[in-house]
């Protein structure tokens, strides 16, 4: 649906030149939805504006629905951006119209009828929960309400994509969590491919299917959004998922020297990542009952990235240097990421 190739945007000032984006190559499928997310300044909100080119690219292609929007001049990309919707952070509503004339506007544009303009809105009122503010004004509106009215006159023309530029990041979390559900269940009735910038990774786990982290103007990662979670390869992306998923070790060994070999009367430390079914099932107890080993559970988390549970657990080993490889090898056999922190001797760390 959508396919960026080579993507580079270079602004000129005078003696200064910024190279904004650098190289990007981006593959968006229809009906997904994916996320872009990056700090402040990664370049994110001028990938997501070339989309639509309200920022033309200094080179490279950018495709939507097969037609190379790069290729095009003034007048037939005002026609191709009919099918691009677009929402703001900001909302940018006009203060001087009602909701239901906001909603109406690209459609006064386009010289609908007053019928026509009629029979379109009020559905779309209805689809973002807003039928009964029709008549008021923006300013009468919670921050969440003015980017219902945003979401439906970004559908007002029918577009086939839908661009989120931050969209909730003016928000509370409450509202946002609201914002994002309404954007799924226009993603499934309406079949809409979306693309969202962001720089929340709990956005990204709440509505996307995929993800590309942009660092610097460069996509440094991208995949699925489980694949990404749980298998992250950059240390911005770690940083980003650190917000949601702890990856860091308990206190308790905060000042621990972990040894990579057996020392005298150590116990083995290890991260467990559960994926899907594995979650659901006894593993440590099923490890515990086969071998002579204790375990001991340090910390553990479930949740759910797109409706697969996905656990982590940090767990001591100990017993015979045999039993514990045995342990070893049993998990190694289970359908589950493993990290070998290290050996510890027992004195050297605080009683858990």
């Amino acid at each position: 649906m959508i396919k960026l190739s080579q993507i580079e945007k270079v602004y000129k000032s005078g003696a200064n030149t910024v190279h904004a984006i650098k190289g990007i190559d981006l593959n968006v499928e229809r009906g997904e939805i994916y996320g872009v997310i990056g700090k402040s300044g990664a370049g994110k909100s001028t990938l997501i504006r070339c989309i639509n080119m309200l920022e033309r690219p200094t080179s490279g292609n950018v495709i939507v629905d097969g037609q190379d929007l790069t290729a095009m001049s003034d007048s037939e990309l005002r026609e191709v951006r009919k099918q691009i919707g677009m929402i703001f952070q900001h909302f940018n509503l006009l203060s001087s119209r009602t909701v239901y004339d906001n909603v109406a506007f690209p459609l006064e544009l386009s010289g609908k009828s007053k019928a026509e303009i009629e029979k379109e809105v009020v559905p779309l009122l209805e689809l973002v929960g807003l039928s009964d503010k029709r008549n008021q004004y923006p300013a009468q509106l919670s921050g969440g309400q003015k980017q219902r009215v945003g979401i439906a006159r970004a559908l007002a023309s029918k577009p086939k994509v839908l661009l989120c530029d931050e969209a909730t990041s003016a928000l509370d979390p409450q509202t946002t969590k609201s914002i994002l559900e309404l954007l799924k269940d226009i993603n499934r009735k309406l079949q809409l491919t979306i693309v969202l910038i962001t720089h929340e990774m709990q956005v990204i786990k709440e509505i996307c299917d995929k993800v590309a982290v942009i660092e610097n103007g460069i996509i440094i990662e991208q995949g699925s959004v489980l694949d990404i979670f749980t298998k992250p390869q950059s240390n911005t992306t770690r940083e980003f998922i650190s917000a949601i998923i702890n990856h860091d070790l308990p206190v308790i060994f905060a000042d621990t020297k972990f040894s990579p070999v057996a020392l005298p009367d150590s116990t083995l430390v290890l991260r467990l990542s559960f994926i899907g079914h594995s979650a659901e099932e006894p593993v440590i107890a099923g490890m515990i009952r086969r071998f002579d080993v204790d375990t001991n559970i340090i910390y553990g988390n479930v949740d759910h990235i797109q409706n697969t549970p996905y656990g982590t657990l940090v767990i001591e080993v100990s017993g015979s240097q045999q039993g514990i490889e045995n342990a070893l090898n049993y998990l190694q056999s289970r359908n589950l990421g493993i990290e070998v922190i290290g050996y510890v001797a027992r004195h050297n760390r605080a009683a858990g």
